[in-house]
């Protein structure tokens, strides 16, 4: 079952969609040569969300279910999806879906793995995977604006006011980190690791910041004096500072594969 952590953000679903970036195309590359689909391929997405990560994955003809345990986040992923005839789509999280294992020959989370307890979540999709098969973790990071430094101080400054003392420096995922990301996935045995990095920028107005903040439930989770100063001296400091936030989002993704020979 979602938490009440989750549920606030399914509660943002439409706003979610709005502010969330796409990912780039070089990853899907990266994840199909890595592992190729076709029509007879069977994959499997964690935490769809309303589908933003799910149509290059359908392009290939593939069989893909899709688990999402927020229903106004899954009402969008079905018309978002609803002209692909292989989807199959479970309001579930992957702690109750029940399935026979070896089932899958690629299994995929975008920006959603981290709701589930890593041991737990890289066993149950080891188990998950036909042997050969691969799952592949990926998620986005957002950076404050690099060229705006006035705006960004202030930014820090109302989060140390009004979040517990702040968020803390942004730190950038580098490629040091690979050691560390690859760690788990090869403790649970998966095998030929692969680590990737992608940067992109997107732009955001001052209204539309706003609703991406919106997104994030650690933000909606505040009291609401402390969100209400939050959100506004955010917004006042971006309309003083030229009207537009730039985002920096950092993209990694790791490659595990299920040891042994995929079935023909």
């Amino acid at each position: 079952m979602p938490t009440e952590f989750q549920r606030n953000f399914d509660r943002e679903a439409e706003g979610y969609d709005q502010a969330r970036p796409e990912y780039p195309k070089e990853l899907y590359e990266d994840v199909f040569a890595y592992q190729p689909l076709n029509s007879g391929s069977r994959a499997l997405e964690i935490g769809l969300g309303t589908g933003k990560a799910s149509g290059p994955v359908l392009e290939t003809g593939c069989g893909l279910t899709g688990l999402e345990p927020g229903g106004n986040l899954l009402a969008l992923a079905r018309k978002r999806l609803g002209s692909y005839e292989n989807l199959t789509l479970h309001e579930l999280t992957l702690q109750d879906y029940d399935c026979p294992d070896s089932a899958f020959d690629l299994i995929y989370a975008a920006t959603a793995f981290h709701w589930i307890p890593e041991e737990y979540g890289y066993k149950r999709v080891y188990g998950l995977l036909r042997p050969g098969g691969a799952f592949a973790r990926f998620a986005y990071h957002a950076g404050p604006d690099r060229e705006r430094r006035e705006l960004t101080g202030e930014v820090y400054e109302l989060y140390r006011r009004y979040m517990n003392g702040g968020k803390g420096e942004h730190k950038p995922l580098t490629h040091s980190d690979r050691d560390r990301l690859l760690d788990i996935p090869q403790k649970c045995g998966f095998t030929e690791t692969e680590f990737h990095l992608y940067e992109f920028t997107k732009d955001f107005t001052a209204g539309e910041y706003m609703g991406l903040l919106r997104t994030y439930p650690d933000h909606m989770s505040l009291e609401p004096q402390d969100r209400q100063g939050l959100f506004e001296g955010i917004y006042d400091a971006i309309e003083r500072h030229g009207g537009v936030m730039t985002v920096y989002y950092t993209v990694d993704l790791e490659l595990a594969r299920k040891p042994g020979q995929a079935v023909k």
